[in-house]
């Protein structure tokens, strides 16, 4: 089995969807289009029209710099939507490129209106997913501000990893890796050559092996003792989602520890 790359398929791994909701999501994928390695998919600076649906490949949003230097803010792979932080933008904040040749469609920004008006469930779902990233966007940032430079590329092992299991279920231990060492510097804020001496530490240690562009995870656990990663996809929460009727699902009642409420007082 491939990846993932059909949103509501994607969507319906983790909560069932009605027949309206998966022919709005199929809505979004129409409009196909290949792009090769190394294009613009979308420019920083741009006007915000459309937004996007990676449906093969890698693509990468970054950032460039005055000096001629970048950093590679987020990778992004089958399934994935693509600008969406500068949907609440005039202009495109950041800059998306193809890392690998790419199927992408694109989708009208009027189409989010017409999503959080119509499909609630599915807005609440998006909600989710940015909220997961938000928070891994803040590890990845602890990551390269807190953590030696072999902790940072075993961080970023573990994080394309954990996002190609979400996607792909034939996905174990091993994956293609698309980075350049250049690019494994953008990511994790050092330079290429130290990236690669870091990269050959982790060879060398038994951690991870590599065959003609394969990564195979030897030490999933070395990795993680290493990097700190905590997976927050398989910690995700969709207990809350309301059901296709419109009712929520039953929730316990909750006693809220009398801790957390000791010194407060109420108005005199």
């Amino acid at each position: 089995m491939g990846p993932i790359s059909n949103i509501s398929s994607r969507l319906s791994k983790r909560i069932q969807l009605t027949d309206g909701e998966v022919r709005f999501l199929n809505s979004l994928t129409l409009h196909p289009a290949k792009m090769e390695r190394g294009r613009l998919i979308q420019g920083a600076g741009e006007p915000v029209t459309h937004a996007f649906v990676l449906l093969s490949g890698w693509a990468m949003t970054f950032s460039d710099f005055s000096d001629g230097s970048r950093q590679i803010r987020r990778l992004h792979f089958p399934g994935d939507l693509l600008a969406m932080p500068s949907m609440a933008m005039r202009r495109h904040a950041e800059n998306i490129e193809a890392l690998t040749d790419v199927v992408f469609a694109c989708f009208e920004r009027r189409k989010l209106a017409e999503l959080f008006a119509a499909y609630p469930r599915i807005a609440i779902i998006m909600f989710i997913f940015a909220q997961e990233e938000r928070i891994t966007y803040g590890d990845r940032l602890c990551s390269i501000v807190r953590s030696p430079c072999k902790a940072r590329i075993a961080f970023l092992i573990l994080d394309i990893l954990a996002r190609l299991r979400a996607v792909d279920p034939s996905v174990t231990r091993s994956f293609e890796m698309h980075l350049t060492r250049a690019q494994m510097a953008e990511v994790t804020g050092m330079t290429p050559v130290h990236a690669s001496r870091m990269w050959s530490e982790l060879v060398g240690e038994g951690l991870i092996s590599t065959d003609n562009g394969c990564v195979t995870v030897e030490d999933e656990a070395g990795l993680v003792a290493l990097s700190g990663f905590s997976s927050r996809n398989s910690a995700l929460d969709f207990s809350w989602v309301p059901e296709p009727d419109g009712i929520a699902p039953p929730s316990p009642v909750l006693a809220v520890p009398r801790r957390q409420f000791a010194g407060l007082r109420g108005p005199a």
